[in-house]
């Protein structure tokens, strides 16, 4: 959430306000994902710790981004029912071509990730869902799989202490397997220019679509490496079926004596502590 952030903000100021939750479309995305529940062997702990009223819910992400999200969805209306949504702030992209003629993010809660959005949704006093290391994390090298990236983002405390609303902090052991991320798509992401026209600081590839590129590239000098190509664009779509594994932790208030960055930090500190603590049960990175 940037300068890019502003802009786009600018150009669609109907964002501030935008609430297209669909209870009926939440239930149905809900029960829809219940083959991505079993595929992942998802279980989730710790639900009953989320407070009542306004809270900001901060989460890992990772290369599984949009699985973990699914399940969290699934997992909070199974728990909650409609009579408690929850809103999550999603990437700009979910309003730009293509995903925008589908707006799955809206239906299900997605409201632009934007600093004023966020304080408009605490005030209404609804929980709020938010991933500060956005793509910067959910693309960071499968090497890091057990750490909690946010890139220096603090805003999330600055947030909470404004809202004055606890910080609940949610951490996913597990998604980061169901692709293999290589190093220096950051680097990529500068070069290629997605990240001035989408404002994403990573390249989003995993090493099973960059093999597929090859692959493709391959089958075009010759034709019979055609079958290999499409064999590597099916594994490079499908997610491996590593076992995620997702926990509520207890809620955190941001100190009146602590800053915005020493605050991020404690919670960013707590949530790896936790990861690291489910990752230690794990016999490899997914089973």
């Amino acid at each position: 959430m940037g300068r890019i952030a502003d802009q786009f903000l600018e150009r669609h100021p109907e964002l501030l306000d935008e609430d297209r939750t669909d209870e009926r479309a939440a239930r149905a995305v809900a029960a829809m994902t219940a083959p991505l529940e079993r595929w992942f062997r998802f279980t989730i702990g710790g639900l009953d710790r989320v407070p009542r009223g306004g809270c900001l819910v901060v989460a890992n992400h990772s290369a599984g981004a949009i699985a973990e999200v699914l399940l969290l969805h699934r997992a909070w209306v199974r728990h909650f029912g409609g009579n408690r949504p929850a809103r999550g702030l999603a990437h700009q992209v979910a309003w730009q071509p293509p995903l925008k003629w589908l707006p799955v993010a809206q239906k299900i809660g997605g409201v632009f990730a934007h600093p004023e959005v966020a304080r408009r949704v605490l005030a209404r006093g609804e929980p709020l869902l938010v991933f500060p290391g956005g793509d910067l994390e959910a693309l960071r090298p499968f090497s890091r799989r057990y750490e909690v990236e946010f890139g220096g983002r603090v805003g999330f405390a600055r947030l909470a202490r404004e809202a004055g609303v606890p910080i609940v902090p949610i951490v996913l052991c597990g998604s980061h397997a169901a692709y293999v991320v290589p190093r220096g798509l950051d680097r990529l992401a500068r070069i290629s220019g997605m990240q001035k026209v989408f404002g994403l600081k990573v390249l989003p590839m995993t090493l099973g679509a960059l093999a597929a590129i090859a692959a493709s590239l391959g089958a075009l000098a010759l034709p019979p490496l055609l079958p290999l190509a499409v064999a590597a664009w099916l594994q490079a779509m499908v997610p491996a079926p590593t076992r995620i594994e997702a926990e509520v932790l207890e809620p955190m208030e941001v100190h009146p004596d602590e800053s915005d960055a020493e605050a991020a930090e404690r919670v960013r500190q707590a949530m790896e502590r936790a990861l690291q603590r489910l990752a230690s049960r794990r016999a490899t990175p997914w089973f």
